[in-house]
């Protein structure tokens, strides 16, 4: 027995199926993971791809790995693809049921991804909805990080999409971004590396040249600025630890919390880098300036140098250093 969708006659039901299929079309073989990224529940995809295997329109290759049949293929997807329903229109369902009133009567946590992106997208096509739109969009880039990351040419290849919609989309990261960064700035107190990484992971992850931030903090351990300080390449030659120092003292910074970004993913520290964090150290020593930490951002990932016990070395290390130039003044 096919699923077909004039057997569904839940209309929010129906589209939860559609969101479904249009992952499991994607590929002639797929893995379970593949489609959780449609936002529905794991247990209804669970109970979709058991039927499939039942009625011998999949067939599984390995563990969570399945391969569709030819003809299986072809006839879901022109039942779940290439049929044009117009019932899917938002402006069809109960007032209820559509995104936006479903946020302002239940909140956010109970609409999914594809929902939540459909607010912003306002209205569909002929035969699309702006959810399936949204679901196509987040199916096509990988979730709302793919979306957030893509340019305006590849945006506006999803049908459906013009350049107002594109529009509407970049608003939504900028917006993000911007929250961000008044979240960090309006922070009582820096606790650890990973608070650093989630204010700033979002704004510094997808840019394609290095950036060095300097966040500056008061004496209390609260933000009082930051600063893009350098940009490209890093290294001993394009860090000046003196304008470092200097910036730091003419915002009576007492720490300072360094960040750069890998363009790579890879947030794994070079020679370089360690080489000028240790200088950084050195230098803001000299005028009683903490270094609390310095934090490389990659691919949903960082390195702390705190964390991985550096900063400490470099302190010690300093220490060592004036005390040797002292017992050799006596």
């Amino acid at each position: 027995m096919k699923i077909i969708p004039e057997e569904i006659k839940d209309i929010e039901r129906l589209q939860k199926y559609e969101r479904i299929f249009h992952g499991l079309l994607k590929n002639e073989i797929f893995s379970k993971h593949d489609i959780w990224d449609c936002g529905e529940s794991k247990r209804l995809i669970g109970r979709i791809i058991n039927i499939l295997l039942d009625e011998g329109s999949i067939v599984k290759q390995a563990k969570e790995t399945f391969q569709w049949e030819p003809s299986s293929i072809e006839l879901y997807k022109k039942e779940w693809i290439a049929s044009v329903r117009p019932s899917h229109q938002l402006k069809r369902l109960r007032k209820e049921e559509r995104p936006r009133e479903k946020l302002l009567i239940y909140g956010s946590s109970k609409l999914t991804t594809p929902e939540l992106l459909a607010i912003f997208l306002r209205s569909g096509i002929q035969g699309k909805s702006a959810i399936i739109i949204a679901n196509d969009l987040l199916t096509q880039f990988g979730g709302v990080k793919g979306i957030f990351e893509a340019d305006k040419k590849k945006l506006m290849e999803i049908e459906g999409l013009g350049e107002a919609k594109v529009a509407q989309i970049k608003a939504i990261h900028a917006l993000a971004e911007e929250y961000l960064k008044e979240t960090m700035k309006s922070v009582s107190k820096v606790r650890n590396s990973k608070e650093v990484f989630d204010y700033l992971y979002l704004t510094m992850r997808d840019l394609k040249t290095e950036k060095f931030k300097v966040i500056y903090l008061n004496s209390a351990g609260q933000i009082i600025g930051d600063e893009n300080l350098f940009e490209g390449t890093l290294n001993a030659s394009s860090v000046y630890p003196r304008e470092i120092v200097k910036s730091a003292v003419s915002k009576n910074a007492a720490s300072l919390i360094f960040v750069h970004n890998h363009p790579s993913g890879d947030p794994t520290p070079s020679e370089s880098d360690k080489a000028i964090t240790e200088d950084l150290v050195y230098a803001c020593n000299t005028m009683q300036i903490k270094v609390l930490d310095h934090i490389i951002i990659g691919e949903n990932r960082y390195f702390s140098f705190t964390d991985e016990g550096l900063i400490e070395e470099y302190n010690l290390n300093f220490c060592s250093i004036k005390e040797s130039r002292r017992g050799a003044n006596r």
